[in-house]
């Protein structure tokens, strides 16, 4: 039987090395040894089900097809809904496809790059100048803003190197909701790497 993996289906084109660049080495961080396959972008991870292509469903199914899929993360940004209705309304989804793996639905708000945040001081930017980390959007273009003329934040070139600057103590204590969502799902993958149809949030 091949070894088991994790597979992770992410939305955008900078987030498929720097997702996996972050699921990995948090997941050694918190001792989860689940190895992670290349993550796959997935469109329209927003809807169940896609009209013309991609959707959660659709993307839970390929993964269902995979012989050594051991657990599935779906990690995209949740722009400006509340994570706290639309994950459980797909888990709850999720859950009837009865997965033979567990599966974790994680929404990064209001996008991936909230996760810089509390480590900009230490990858040479200054320190975020507003009091929450997930008050609104544009998280982008506050970081283009920083940058030398000519120059602004692309997702593709820069969420990886700035991924790997992370520091997960620091995103701990400054108590980012969404990281510790992504924390809170990776130990629940752990904890379930043998139980079919389990899914997270529930």
């Amino acid at each position: 039987m091949p070894t088991r993996k994790g597979y992770l289906l992410v939305e955008g084109h900078g987030e498929v090395e720097a997702a996996h660049n972050l699921v990995c080495r948090l997941s050694l961080d918190m001792g989860l040894y689940l190895p992670w396959a290349t993550p796959r972008r997935w469109p329209n991870l927003h809807q169940w089900e896609a009209r013309h292509s991609g959707g959660v469903r659709a993307g839970a199914e390929f993964v269902r097809s995979k012989a050594d899929a051991g657990a599935l993360l779906i990690l995209r940004d949740e722009d400006d809904q509340c994570p706290r209705e639309t994950a459980p309304a797909i888990a709850d989804r999720l859950r009837q496809l009865d997965l033979p793996f567990p599966t974790a639905y994680v929404l990064l708000h209001p996008e991936y790059e909230v996760l810089f945040l509390p480590c900009l001081q230490q990858m040479g930017f200054p320190a975020w100048d507003r009091d929450s980390w997930e008050t609104r959007r544009g998280i982008k273009e506050w970081l283009s803003g920083q940058l030398p003329r000519g120059r602004s934040y692309k997702p593709t070139l820069d969420q990886l190197p700035m991924t790997r600057q992370l520091d997960f103590n620091l995103l701990r204590a400054a108590n980012v909701p969404c990281f510790g969502t992504l924390e809170r799902a990776l130990a629940f993958l752990a904890r379930h790497l043998d139980h079919a149809g389990r899914v997270y949030p529930g």
